[in-house]
């Protein structure tokens, strides 16, 4: 999977653009190859996107030591070296490892966002006591904060501006568990992020030591988010996950503007109602982390093959062995 390089044609195209093309949501009269270029982000981790000049990601909170590349070797056929490996601790507080495109995605626009993870089975710690999300997401750098949960002092969220992919892998002997529960934040319409929000829960196992693609779908028109999930097999080719497609009804939400694409390891302020004291503790490793609008139902040629490439089917022995 080749990264992104800009190339001197795109760099030059860049500068001739108005000011306000990077600063708001660019129409399709503006430009469809304009949109492709500024709003699609496929991140591999085959070195390290924090230390590079063109597209580079950055970490926001104090948790950067949570946030580890590795030259780990490739995981599937296809796949290449290096991966970022996660560690979601819901006492530490927030941190987000993310990119800002210069671009924005509003509830206007179509667009997938999605990653490729596997969940590590050793000190993988979800406190049957807690609800705490393994999560990544779209946001905005300027008006999404980062208290997710609120506290026993002050039950407010303010993480406005967000679209998410959250699984939350605890297992309640009251609640069941765990669950897919992908979500929506919309703009702020008062002090509560919570005040317009949205979401669809399901109940989905995804199993540690297995790799997973994750895919979520915009739909402007439908006013929907669709989470779909794929196992990916170490010889090459998807499943679909049984059971893995949820789909978020927005139609309560007015609207969001995202301009960012990162990872989140949120905070907990409810980490007191764990029996450990701890909601969540996971390692998760991310081999890829994408971004793409969708403009009269086309993605970026790159982002197409890829999922084409990545969703294609297993070798005839994993069908005909069902592995």
């Amino acid at each position: 999977m080749p990264r992104i390089r800009f190339t001197v044609l795109a760099v030059v195209a860049l500068l001739l653009l108005p000011l306000s093309s990077f600063t708001g949501s660019v129409s399709a009269d503006g430009g469809q190859w304009v949109r492709f270029l500024l709003q699609t982000v496929v991140e591999d981790f085959h070195s390290d996107p924090t230390h590079r000049f063109l597209q580079r990601f950055r970490v926001r909170g104090p948790g950067a030591e949570q946030f580890d590349h590795q030259h780990s070797a490739p995981r599937f056929r296809g796949d290449r070296s290096g991966s970022l490996a996660v560690t979601y601790d819901s006492l530490e507080p927030t941190t987000r490892y993310y990119y800002r495109f210069p671009s924005s995605f509003t509830q206007a626009d179509d667009f997938l966002f999605g990653a490729i993870l596997t969940i590590r089975p050793e000190n993988f710690e979800p406190d049957p006591s807690g609800f705490h999300p393994i999560a990544f997401s779209l946001f905005n750098a300027a008006t999404t904060g980062d208290d997710r949960t609120g506290d026993l002092s002050d039950f407010r969220a303010d993480t406005f501006d967000t679209v998410e992919f959250s699984w939350f892998p605890n297992v309640s002997p009251f609640f069941g568990g765990p669950y897919l529960s992908p979500d929506v934040f919309g703009s702020a319409v008062g002090g509560d992020a919570f005040l317009s929000f949205a979401f669809s829960s399901i109940q989905l196992s995804l199993e540690p030591g297995n790799t997973y693609l994750v895919e979520m779908e915009h739909s402007a028109a439908a006013r929907t988010l669709t989470a779909r999930l794929w196992k990916i097999h170490p010889l090459g080719g998807a499943t679909p996950v049984e059971g893995g497609t949820t789909v978020v009804n927005l139609a309560s939400i007015a609207g969001f503007t995202v301009n960012s694409i990162g990872i989140s390891a949120y905070f907990d302020g409810f980490n007191l109602f764990s029996e450990s004291g701890r909601s969540l503790l996971a390692t998760v490793d991310y081999d890829l982390l994408y971004s793409a609008p969708k403009i009269g139902g086309v993605l970026p040629l790159r982002v197409a093959a890829l999922l084409h490439f990545l969703k294609r089917q297993p070798p005839v022995s994993l069908r005909v062995n069902g592995n």
